[in-house]
């Protein structure tokens, strides 16, 4: 078997701490009704996250509707602030990368919420890289976007390990030969290291 040289990990659910979705959060607080919000998540933001279309732009026509008296700067600002990361994950990177493995956060993601990643949590500094959906133009529910990630890392399947809280994105993983490891929060995280990685 060949040794593991990457980690990926997923955000949000993993590097990111688990809550629930922003969309039910500004309902909520802000008296909309969530048939008012989902529309936008499940088509216009996917789009945003698959790199076609710009997320400001097509936040524009629904902010009146959901109540929001400010601007689509300030919108973007009140969703990422729920962004918070997860330092008891973020311990259990410090060590793997201390010993020598390189760790890559990968996500669904579109551009305004990948740069707060990178510079507001300064993740840049806890992290050897980032592969967004927006930027590789495919999601982790597709086989091709671990493939890209292979091509780039120049690694084949079997010297690279993933972590994530979704069922769907572990099995298109594995069957690429990816070894992947279905976690949930930091102490089953932890818990999938010692058993999967010090090993080696």
């Amino acid at each position: 078997m060949n040794k593991i040289k990457a980690i990926l990990l997923d955000a949000d659910g993993l590097v990111f701490k688990k809550q629930r979705y922003f969309s039910e959060i500004f309902a909520e607080q802000y008296g909309v009704s969530k048939d008012l919000i989902l529309p936008f998540f499940k088509t216009n933001f996917r789009q945003c996250q698959e790199g076609t279309v710009d997320l400001k732009e097509e936040l524009k026509p629904f902010l009146k509707q959901w109540n929001w008296e400010g601007t689509v700067e300030s919108f973007l600002d009140f969703w990422f602030s729920f962004c918070v990361a997860d330092e008891e994950v973020l311990k259990v990177v410090r060590q793997l990368r201390a010993k020598g493995y390189k760790c890559y956060l990968v996500t669904d993601q579109e551009k305004y919420r990948g740069q707060y990643i990178k510079k507001n949590l300064k993740l840049e500094n806890e992290l050897d890289g980032f592969f967004y959906s927006f930027e590789l133009k495919s999601s982790k529910s597709e086989k091709e976007f671990y493939e890209k990630i292979l091509k780039e890392l120049n690694l084949a399947p079997e010297e690279v390990m993933f972590f994530d809280d979704e069922d769907e994105n572990v099995e298109i993983a594995s069957e690429l030969g990816i070894q992947s490891v279905l976690v949930s929060g930091a102490a089953d995280f932890e818990k999938a290291v010692q058993k999967n990685l010090y090993k080696y």
